[in-house]
């Protein structure tokens, strides 16, 4: 027996049973249960769903509170006739993505942690061409910043508009105030370390923001009469994994205390407190939001706070300032080099001469939207 037969019998609908408002659906692997508001709003006929758009027709009030009438079933499909006459028809392959643990699972992400220069080795690079005209190109960009937060597109021309073009690609400019694409040199146009020639500790950019950038774009367009100024990469959530299992304390004062961070300049001033490790309902690291610059003067609630905040965010950065856990890259003319803020830190060695880099940011949303369309998450 082949997989695909398998896989059709796991599909069936082998027996259905329903009583005080809950549908117990066996299929050929597993059972699962439904309660009949949910099948209600998630009937797919023409009244209630428009295929077009993909949404549902009524608003949430409107869902009647109905009782299934009668009750039917073959293979592949349930038959329910409600109390109000409504005619509602689901099929097995749809109603079987909604067992809990398999749904939870499906949108969970897998990252793979990594330290230090091997990931070099691993991440993907692609082509410019190949990343904007093929789907398997595009693929393996999307798919090594989602498993490790790192893609490099290579043979691009050593422009901004060049530059411009793999960030529409990779979801679409985010514009800030800094510009759509912007330039980062030392003649200081924002009041950033970022525009001067000392070296830059690994940070995720924006903790400023109420939503930092989910993808930071970098281009080296020029580094003359000069040396150094390599990036330094640094995966944010192997540090985390690392404080939770040497500082347990730490990781939870980190994922629990919010850290207030600013940008000023003439004109513009972006302010939001956040934790540095940010967590989701499975507990699963989902945003690192780590910058020694733009931490703002707190007050704290206790000497304990205070000590706690200073201990846990140096642990912290030990992790991500150790040598041994980063990966230096030169940014050259040609290759553009797309890196995850939420999760992966970056720095650079201190320069001489004339250096200068193009950039941008792709919104987390964009990106996202992008990886799903590909059919990488869900």
């Amino acid at each position: 027996m082949n997989s695909s037969h398998n896989t059709l019998l796991l599909l069936e609908i082998k027996n259905v049973t329903h009583a005080n408002g809950t549908v117990s659906v066996q299929f050929g692997g597993q059972s699962i249960e439904f309660e009949s508001i949910w099948l209600r709003d998630h009937c797919r006929c023409s009244k209630c769903y428009r295929s077009d758009t993909f949404q549902r027709v009524w608003h949430i009030l409107e869902i009647p509170d109905s009782k299934i009438a009668v009750l039917t079933f073959d293979k592949d499909h349930i038959y329910v006739t409600w109390d109000d006459d409504h005619k509602s028809i689901y099929k097995s392959d749809f109603l079987i993505q909604f067992d809990y643990k398999t749904w939870k699972n499906k949108l969970r992400r897998k990252p793979v942690l990594w330290y230090g220069k091997k990931v070099a080795e691993n991440i993907a690079r692609i082509s410019c061409n190949d990343f904007l005209n093929t789907k398997d190109g595009a693929s393996a960009v999307f798919k090594s910043i989602l498993d490790y937060g790192v893609a490099l597109i290579e043979n691009v021309d050593a422009t901004v508009e060049a530059t411009e073009d793999i960030c529409k690609a990779l979801g679409g400019v985010q514009h800030t105030m800094f510009g759509g694409m912007w330039l980062v040199h030392t003649k200081f146009d924002h009041a950033d370390t970022a525009y001067t020639n000392i070296p830059l500790a690994t940070h995720t950019d924006n903790t400023y923001f109420t939503e930092a950038a989910g993808l930071q774009i970098f281009q080296g367009l020029e580094h003359t009469n000069g040396s150094g100024g390599e990036t330094i990469l640094v995966d944010g959530f192997y540090g985390a994994q690392r404080l939770k299992e040497e500082y347990p304390e730490d990781y939870e004062f980190l994922t629990t205390f919010e850290v207030d961070a600013e940008y000023l300049e003439d004109g513009h001033h972006h302010r939001y407190s956040a934790p540095v490790i940010i967590l989701n309902e499975n507990k699963d690291v989902k945003q690192i939001r780590f910058n020694v610059y733009d931490r703002t003067p707190m007050a704290f609630a206790s000497r304990k706070q205070c000590r706690a905040y200073y201990r846990a965010l140096k642990h912290l950065s030990k992790y991500y300032e150790n040598p041994s856990n980063q990966w230096k890259i030169k940014l050259t003319p040609g290759v553009v080099i797309a890196i995850d803020n939420f999760r992966v830190l970056h720095g650079r060695t201190s320069f001489t001469g004339n250096r200068v880099l193009c950039g941008s940011y792709v919104a987390r949303s964009d990106w996202l939207d992008k990886a799903r369309t590909l059919q990488l998450i869900e």
